[in-house]
């Protein structure tokens, strides 16, 4: 959603108004201040984002809740550094096109079938599949002579593709569940990973930065076997919401039917020309071989460095490796492959990354945004607001059992974080939650989790995240066709979140068994301290 310039200059000045009762009350309150009035600039758009997210620095410490120098370190930790060498790791693999290779090659082995292209589509970025997936619909709707793979945008694509209001009815189905399953896979597949999507880093931060490493950790390897289950569940429930309210129950029996003549014809015209935009990429290059050889290495590292079952890497290092993160042997890759060639047989050297490649395409805006998140986040903690809101919340939580405190959690932070961004939301959320299961002596990560999880589960508007907008610019999915799906695909991802919860992560994390340190933390207490502490001043 776009506003115009002149509700911009209006907000600048009616936001701070608007919120300002809240200044006359105390550290809990001024903190409230700054997050609405950072989410309200974030939503609005009166600045870039990444100019948002630097307002934490003037906002915290003039309102006296955190110093300068403690808020500024905020927006270079350490999981910031693993985010730079991620999207660098991301930027070398573009660099060198291997990512199209990748995916034209899944094309090829899985085919055209609708069924199948749109469910891969699943398992793809945004960015990448929707020209992909456009040139697929081009194809099997017969609405260009050219079906062949091209490199231009998804708005160049579009003109090309024609109005899908033209289309039957069945390929107008098709059209949309295909575009929406690549925004939906992209959010989805982000959760697997803990350096995948900025939510996770925040949740990874704030865990090492509250609790000691003996007291709560979450590895690598750990998120991985957490997340990686119910993801493959989240995309089956994407694909089965998607075949079935755009194209009908129905379609999900061709799977097992026989193709006709024409769906043949169009399948072969497909193929012929995904098989020609691969083998026009020729054999691989040196500097293909080099990240795939990097990127494992890197993988490696991270998953090998303390994976819990088994002494890792870091443990051959004096005091057991405790002054290592993942983000060492990020930086060191990183720093390589600003020197490793692209071709070492020619005479013009090239490194793999340049610093003025990176400048042009690294996203500075979102490791700004994440830094502000951070900082939010402190806010929370030094100000009082999370505990305050923990203790008020204590009253009516503590009548609930554990799941269905639960489900009101990640209820609560899905519509949150459909009109705000997900790390901001995950910074706002998650130290609340931490303090909530302290109050309540529940294991944190029993609720951390699921809360920093849910925070990618937003389909249904436009503006909720980029993979959303940028499937919505294509104009093949109207809104409330975004919104319709996007409920259904919340409330399955929801439930079998809550699944995840309480069986395969309760035993991986024994999330029975309630942290020592937790154990005699008079909650009752604190909260009487909290109201005391927090005058009309």
């Amino acid at each position: 959603m776009a506003f115009s310039q002149p509700v911009r200059w209006l907000w600048i000045f009616a936001a701070p108004l608007l919120f300002s009762p809240l200044l006359f009350f105390g550290p809990p309150f001024r903190c409230a201040f700054c997050i609405l009035l950072l989410s309200s600039f974030w939503i609005v758009e009166v600045v870039p984002i990444g100019i948002t997210s630097l307002l934490p620095i003037f906002l915290f410490p003039v309102l006296s809740i955190v110093s300068a120098k403690d808020i500024c370190q905020n927006y270079f930790k350490d999981s910031i550094v693993l985010f730079i060498c991620t999207m660098a790791m991301t930027l070398a693999v573009e660099e060198t096109n291997l990512h199209k290779r990748i995916a034209l090659k899944l094309l090829c082995k899985v085919g055209t079938k609708k069924q199948t292209s749109f469910f891969l589509s699943d398992t793809a970025t945004t960015a990448l599949m929707i020209p992909i997936a456009l040139a697929i619909i081009r194809a099997t709707n017969s609405v260009a002579e050219d079906t062949g793979m091209n490199d231009g945008s998804s708005e160049e694509s579009l003109e090309k593709l024609g109005d899908v209001k033209n289309l039957s009815r069945s390929q107008r189905g098709f059209c949309k569940a295909l575009v929406l399953a690549c925004s939906h896979g992209s959010l989805i597949g982000g959760t697997a990973i803990i350096t995948s999507t900025g939510p996770n880093l925040v949740f990874r931060e704030i865990i090492q930065t509250v609790y000691a490493e003996d007291e709560i950790r979450v590895s690598y390897l750990q998120w991985m076997t957490f997340a990686f289950p119910p993801m493959l569940l989240y995309l089956t429930s994407s694909f089965l919401v998607l075949s079935c309210f755009f194209m009908g129950p129905r379609h999900l029996l061709l799977w097992c039917a026989r193709p006709t003549i024409e769906e043949k014809r169009v399948s072969r015209a497909v193929m012929k020309n995904i098989h020609n935009a691969y083998n026009d990429l020729g054999s691989f290059s040196f500097a293909e071989k080099s990240i795939l050889f990097w990127f494992a290495i890197l993988m490696g590292c991270w998953i090998f460095r303390s994976p819990g079952f088994m002494a890792g890497w870091g443990d051959f290092f004096p005091d057991g490796g405790k002054y290592l993160t993942d983000s060492v042997p990020g930086i060191v890759i990183v720093f390589l492959l600003f020197m490793w060639p692209k071709d070492p047989f020619t005479k013009d050297y090239s490194p793999i990354l340049t610093w003025p490649m990176m400048q042009r395409r690294f996203a500075w805006s979102c490791a700004l945004l994440i830094g502000a998140g951070y900082a939010i986040s402190e806010g929370v903690q030094k100000s009082g607001l999370s505990t305050l809101i923990s203790c008020t919340m204590k009253d009516v939580f503590s009548k609930l059992n554990s799941m269905e405190l639960q489900v009101m959690v990640t209820v609560s932070i899905t519509a949150m974080t459909e009109f705000a961004s997900n790390v901001s939301t995950g910074s706002i959320f998650i130290p609340i939650v931490l303090s909530i299961a302290e109050s309540l002596h529940i294991h944190p990560l029993y609720l951390a989790l699921p809360a920093t999880v849910t925070c990618s589960f937003a389909f249904m508007f436009p503006m909720a995240t980029p993979p959303n907008a940028i499937v919505y610019d294509t104009r093949i999915v109207g809104m409330l066709e975004m919104i319709a799906t996007g409920v259904l695909v919340n409330i399955c991802c929801i439930l079998i979140t809550a699944l995840n919860m309480n069986t395969w992560a309760y035993w991986l994390f024994d999330l029975g068994t309630v942290p020592y340190m937790l154990r005699n933390q008079n909650a009752t207490l604190l909260c009487l301290n909290t109201s005391a502490s927090y005058p009309n001043s």
